[in-house]
């Protein structure tokens, strides 16, 4: 059985980036006044048994394009080993296993053979990706041909343990894998009730995946290096760092890097066959393919996560509510007005629908979205009953705003599949809640009427910090966001500062909104945007179709193919990672004028711009 967890991220530092959940508490002596989602150790998917007579069924959503690849194909020598056979209890492992890695590496556009000692490995070439799959025993004749391989300029993908024995399968030590890494430090990870790795944007592992994709992982044992640098971590339910727990602060789950004689190396600290469920074992294999194609030199690209190559993004959101404070909206109004704050209201509509200054006011100020019409949550009501509940409210709102809301936050964070079905069909384009931390990046979720998108909230709000955790002073509300938007810093996705009207009043306490959009502007990489500009952006990023084409020009382009890049809604601000190894010293152009670029440790980042619908432009490398 599954452990039960938060749905939303909690912190005791600011390194571990926590955040937290709505969960009633009691502040100044003051009674209960709601009946929201208690969730302390309680699964998303029962909000509150007064709400539902069975938990909802939480959406699953489509899952992002893979990274697109040229057609080109790469060699790759499988290592079979019999000394690493006969380690495995099972002897019908080893062989499944290599069986599985030929397939994934078919997929991922290589020709497949295979080596079977050390005089096949000394036969290598350099161009030829060798394959240590689930090789613990190496002899020390097959370790220095691989070495050789590798002072040759050759690359090398492993897994798991890869030489830890020797030919006897007698213990080495960890000094092969360490140097194959170039980690610092290594540990075991032992069997978790909960194994996690989250994979963060803007590396080469990547592509196809939005920024703090969580896979669930079956609790094998596993490893994990202490290396620098941004990498895919093994990490809680919350997208937060899980290192080993032996205080060595190893926690990364896999390494791309290029040697110094420029071959390339890929090493995973898990099994092919880990996934705890079968969407799990689908982001395992991408993940896998992602390394496979980095370690075989073959080219990815895919959008940037972000328009103008942010490195994450920001939204801020107020709830206007309670019959008593919904009118605190209006000075909240007016200072993220007068700070050109993005922000986006999410409104009860029968409290607003009343007050036609305040409604004046908001939408002056920013986007309008609806908590419905009277802040029932939604999350196990009939089809019928939340279509006409959302309809309403989205009639409400453009009636008094002159355009229909575009967002829905559901109250108390409670909505299923109907929900989705019900908001597209009444006009809306997205959602704003939690999405189980499955991801730190927004997602689509398909509908009759056309795809949704849910843009994730993952961390602390006002009510969290607050009432939850009693905190009366400011400065703690603004520390508590400043910690939470780190963490999306690190991992480049959403980060959602939300508050409410009836704690997010005061001057100190708005004040603290200022401070983090005060922060983010001197930082200089974050896109701030209302909701609807950020789901406006992921949905026309899903929408981009990139192909590789043979180079049209007759001389001057690299050895790689041209992408051709086209959109079936227009897209401003684009740029395109292009995950390829020695692309670093190479002019990028876009339909031939040189563009700007950003060369990385794995590849290139190129400033595409605007890409009109239906309209198509073209990538080339040229040599310098």
């Amino acid at each position: 059985m599954r452990q039960r967890r938060d749905p939303i991220p909690r912190a005791t530092e600011a390194w571990w980036w926590l955040g937290g959940l709505l969960t009633l508490g009691i502040a100044g002596g003051a009674v209960v006044v709601a009946a929201i989602a208690l969730w302390e150790n309680t699964d998303i998917r029962r909000p509150t048994p007064a709400l539902a007579e069975a938990p909802p069924v939480m959406p699953v959503p489509s899952p992002p394009p893979a990274a697109v690849v040229p057609g080109h194909a790469f060699e790759a020598v499988v290592l079979r080993s019999d000394a690493s056979r006969s380690y495995f209890d099972d002897p019908e492992y080893y062989g499944l296993e290599l069986e599985r890695w030929a397939a994934l590496l078919r997929s991922s556009g290589a020709i497949v053979s295979e080596a079977s000692g050390a005089a096949d490995l000394r036969r290598l070439r350099p161009e030829q990706l060798l394959v240590l799959a689930e090789a613990p025993c190496l002899s020390s004749a097959e370790l220095a041909a691989v070495n050789v391989h590798l002072r040759a300029g050759g690359s090398v993908l492993a897994n798991w343990a890869v030489g830890v024995r020797d030919g006897a399968c007698a213990w080495r030590g960890w000094s092969t894998l360490l140097d194959l890494t170039g980690a610092e430090d290594l540990r075991e990870l032992p069997p978790r009730e909960g194994l996690f790795l989250t994979i963060p944007g803007g590396l080469a592992l990547s592509p196809g995946f939005g920024p703090g994709t969580r896979i669930e992982l079956r609790p094998d044992p596993s490893l994990a290096l202490r290396r620098p640098g941004e990498r895919v971590y093994w990490s809680d339910w919350a997208l937060n760092p899980a290192p080993d727990a032996e205080g060595a602060n190893a926690d990364v789950a896999a390494v791309t890097r290029t040697t110094s004689a420029g071959g390339r190396v890929t090493w995973f600290g898990l099994r092919t066959r880990q996934g705890a469920t079968p969407h799990d074992s689908a982001r395992i294999d991408r993940l896998l393919e992602n390394g496979i194609r980095w370690a075989g030199g073959l080219p990815m690209a895919s959008p940037a996560p972000w328009p103008n190559a942010s490195r994450a993004a920001m939204t801020f959101v107020l709830d206007v509510e309670g019959a008593e404070t919904y009118v605190n909206a209006r000075d909240a109004a007016a200072a993220f007005h007068e700070d050109r704050i993005p922000v986006t209201f999410f409104v009860v509509s029968a409290l607003v629908e009343a007050d036609a200054s305040l409604a004046a006011a908001l939408t002056e100020a920013g986007e309008v979205g609806t908590q419905t019409v009277d802040h029932t949550p939604l999350g196990g009501l009939t089809p019928q009953d939340q279509a006409m509940r959302l309809r309403r409210s989205w009639n409400e709102i453009e009636a008094w705003s002159g355009v229909g809301p575009a967002g829905l936050r559901p109250p108390a964070e409670s909505y299923d599949s109907a929900t989705i079905e019900a908001w597209r069909a009444a006009g809306g384009r997205y959602l704003l809640a939690t999405n189980e931390a499955r991801s730190a990046a927004p997602e689509l979720h398909p509908t009759r009427d056309g795809p949704v998108v849910l843009l994730p909230r993952l961390l602390k709000d006002d009510y969290d910090i607050i009432v939850r955790d009693v905190t009366v002073r400011a400065g703690s509300l603004t520390d508590a966001y400043l910690a939470g938007t780190q963490k999306m810093r690190a991992i480049g996705g959403l980060a959602v500062v939300a508050g409410h009207t009836q704690i997010l009043s005061s001057g100190p306490r708005l004040e603290a909104v200022r401070a983090v959009a005060d922060s983010a502007r001197a930082r200089g990489d974050w896109w701030l945007a209302r909701a609807d500009e950020v789901a406006a952006w992921w949905l026309a990023r899903s929408g981009l179709e990139l192909r590789w084409e043979e180079p049209a020009g007759p001389t001057g382009t690299s050895r790689i193919s041209e992408l051709v890049v086209s959109a079936t809604l227009p897209v401003d601000g684009l740029w395109l990672d292009v995950v390829a190894p020695g692309l670093a010293d190479a002019i990028p152009t876009v339909d031939g004028v040189s563009v700007e670029h950003v060369a990385t440790e794995w590849g290139v980042r190129v400033h595409v711009g605007s890409v009109s619908e239906g309209e198509a432009r073209r990538l080339a490398f040229i040599e310098p």
